[in-house]
């Protein structure tokens, strides 16, 4: 049985960030880490499926039963899924006490399961030396960790992140980890992040979001070995007279080469990586290329694809090509 399916899950939202089509299924407990370049995207993805945002098309569905259909029983089932938001917002003149407390009341947490519930999620986030402590005293660090707390109230059997280490400074990025680590051994656990170096080795799951559409979701080792059949080729050039659109094209007339992005452009330096389905021979068709074009190689390396530059291919290219 699915713990979490979305099926065909659609929403425009009101700035012109839209969601379309999105479908997946959750079978078992873990870290699924849903990646894309606009954090908007990833945000209202996140906000659909804890239902702050209402769906214009689709389903979603927690142990088969519909998060979207009958107001009643839909509010029942949300409280088993906390959310962490990408900024922590509590009113100031709270507690970290009297905020936990409120959220275990709303969640129908009868008072010595809360009492219980609040220590454990005070111990797992290292707040609980600032139970007394008002909301307006507190760090943006803590009151991170105090989303993480809150999101814990209830038991809930899913929590959802949005952007995981934002607000969150060097010193508390891997006390977090830990953190997303024990709970995903326990729970569903969903990140919604732009930034995937931080959170990648976290996964179990990856999802690729561009232009509202989920372009890859399967477990990471599978996606990286998969994408990584094409060899990478990190080329940085000094321009001499041919445009950076003339030195794409001819790059991409290349047999063996299926895709040129430019990653960085600084005055006359740009650093462009070139998707090969070969490497043998390839630094010397590339050359060729160079050479007559008249630009000259600062460097060309070749390398395997983190989650991070599979972003960016697959968002540009719009495709899941194998």
């Amino acid at each position: 049985m699915s713990l979490l399916e979305v099926k065909g899950l659609s929403k425009i939202g009101d700035d012109g960030v839209s969601i379309d089509g999105v479908s997946f299924e959750i079978t078992k407990k873990g870290v699924y880490g849903f990646f894309g370049k606009n954090g908007a995207e990833n945000t209202l993805l996140a906000s659909l499926i804890c239902g702050i945002a209402d769906a214009d098309g689709g389903d979603i569905l927690y142990k088969e039963s519909s998060l979207l259909v009958g107001e009643k029983q839909a509010a029942k089932i949300r409280r088993k899924i906390g959310f962490v938001p990408a900024v922590c917002y509590f009113p100031e003149d709270m507690t970290v006490f009297e905020v936990l407390d409120f959220t275990g009341m709303a969640r129908k947490v009868s008072p010595d399961k809360r009492a219980r519930q609040i220590k454990e999620a005070l111990t797992l986030t290292g707040l609980e030396d600032k139970t007394q402590i008002l909301v307006e005293n507190l760090t943006l660090a803590e009151k991170k960790r105090l989303g993480y707390a809150n999101a814990l109230m209830g038991n809930p059997d899913a929590i959802v992140i949005d952007e995981p280490m934002s607000d969150v400074d060097a010193a508390h990025k891997e006390a977090i980890k830990k953190l997303i680590a024990m709970v995903g051994r326990m729970k569903v656990v969903l990140l919604f992040a732009k930034n995937s170096s931080e959170a990648e080795q976290l996964c179990d799951y990856v999802g690729i979001l561009a232009s509202g559409k989920l372009l890859a979701f399967e477990p990471l080792d599978a996606l990286l070995e998969r994408l990584n059949k094409r060899v990478v080729a990190m080329l940085r050039i000094r321009e001499k007279g041919a445009s950076r659109k003339d030195v794409t094209d001819e790059l991409l007339s290349v047999d063996g080469i299926a895709s040129v992005r430019v990653s960085g452009n600084t005055g006359t330096i740009t650093d462009l990586m070139i998707e090969c389905t070969a490497r043998e021979g390839m630094a010397a068709r590339i050359g060729e290329k160079t050479d007559a074009l008249g630009v000259e190689v600062v460097s060309l390396k070749f390398a395997s694809l983190s989650i991070a530059d599979i972003v960016d291919a697959l968002a540009d290219n719009g495709t899941t090509e194998d």
